[in-house]
């Protein structure tokens, strides 16, 4: 069976979860956003594996996990994610500091949210 990408919902998660292993997050990735995330979570991974080999360390897979992670917590929740690109755009493109800074702020109460919300 071929995963299909989830479709819009209200406020609860798309998906469940997944393990905090490459599988499992690839295929959540796979089911949140096929086209535009999954090219770069296989590039990322395929990184963080040859870095790995070449540095004799761990480390690496480890950041790969956490932020592949951290980044399904976010889209699943599409009301967030669609908040995190908002103010993405905002300090990328704002010429007021102080919408920048507000907006940078905002960014890491999501991640911290996302990240808390998976313990």
């Amino acid at each position: 069976m071929t995963a299909q990408p989830v479709g819009p919902h209200d406020g609860d998660p798309l998906i469940p979860m997944p393990d905090k292993t490459p599988a499992a997050l690839r295929v959540a990735v796979t089911r949140l956003d096929p086209a535009g995330a999954l090219p770069q979570f296989d590039r990322h991974w395929e990184e963080a594996t040859r870095e790995a080999r070449d540095t004799f360390t761990l480390t690496p897979c480890r950041a790969f996990l956490e932020h592949w992670f951290t980044w399904v917590a976010v889209h699943r929740l599409p009301t967030l994610a669609a908040r995190l690109t908002e103010c993405e755009r905002i300090v990328a493109t704002s010429d007021d500091r102080a919408e920048r800074r507000a907006a940078a702020a905002e960014i890491s109460r999501i991640l911290a949210t996302a990240e808390e919300s998976t313990r």
